[in-house]
């Protein structure tokens, strides 16, 4: 059973929303393999919303030249598109804007908190540093732990959402995310991107991974993903207690 569910929209025909049930479902299948992860806690869950809806989404995401990228070219990332947050994704198709707000929704959140025993998660409807992601041939992604904080709303990364969209992809193309041990001696665990896979990571400073070797794939073909960053809110000494509503005394 997938995570989504189809419904006929008053607008665009077909739309789908994530299943809250299936949801709890695969939270509590995975969440064991999740702690006991090596060389961190992460999970991959196949099928996450089925081949037919992946398969529709994969069809519409843009191309390089199908969308206002920002692709960067550096020692640490080459060929590597993203940032079409800068203009709200406006120029997105809208099944895949409508898969980011399921992403931030309660019942994806909910099922996080589930999987991973981190409770008070908030999403980010800026997408900052998220959103949709595409390499191109000869691209890749330098060994990295991600940056720790949202400095604009003073939180705390704790977890990355990473969705692929790559259907038929072969395993000659490389692509791998690679999850590498603390003391980046070796790389314990390989995840190819391939299509309706999701992958749930924790946050750390010595959690690297990235796709180090350039990517192989044939010219017209990229490695296309979902991502999504999730916080939690440190408690304040100087926060004021908690209190429920405070009502007006009743005047006579």
């Amino acid at each position: 059973m997938s995570a989504a569910t189809l419904e006929e929209g008053p607008l665009r025909g077909p739309s789908f929303f994530l299943d809250r049930t299936a949801l709890r479902a695969l939270a509590l299948a995975h969440r064991g393999p999740y702690a006991a992860a090596r060389p961190y806690p992460h999970v991959v869950i196949d099928g996450f919303l089925g081949t037919p809806l992946a398969s529709a989404l994969a069809g519409i995401f843009p191309g390089a030249s199908e969308a206002s990228w920002k692709r960067r070219d550096h020692v640490e990332q080459a060929a590597r598109l993203g940032q079409l947050q800068r203009k709200a994704f406006e120029d997105v198709p809208g099944a895949l804007r409508h898969l980011l707000s399921e992403f931030s929704s309660m019942s994806f959140i909910d099922f996080l908190e589930s999987l991973t025993g981190v409770q008070g998660l908030i999403a980010d409807p800026h997408f900052r540093g998220a959103g949709l992601h595409l390499t191109l041939r000869g691209g890749h992604l330098a060994l990295h732990a991600d940056f720790n904080r949202d400095r604009f709303r003073a939180l705390t990364r704790r977890l990355t959402v990473l969705y692929y969209l790559n259907p038929e992809w072969e395993a000659a193309w490389g692509g791998d995310l690679e999850l590498w041990s603390a003391d980046l001696s070796r790389c314990e665990t390989r995840i190819a991107p391939l299509l309706d896979r999701l992958v749930v990571m924790a946050h750390g400073d010595d959690y690297w991974h990235g796709h180090p070797t350039p990517l192989g794939c044939p010219e017209g073909r990229g490695r296309a993903a979902v991502a999504a960053y999730f916080y939690t809110a440190e408690t304040s000494p100087d926060a004021p207690e908690p209190h429920s509503a405070i009502w007006a005394p009743t005047r006579t």
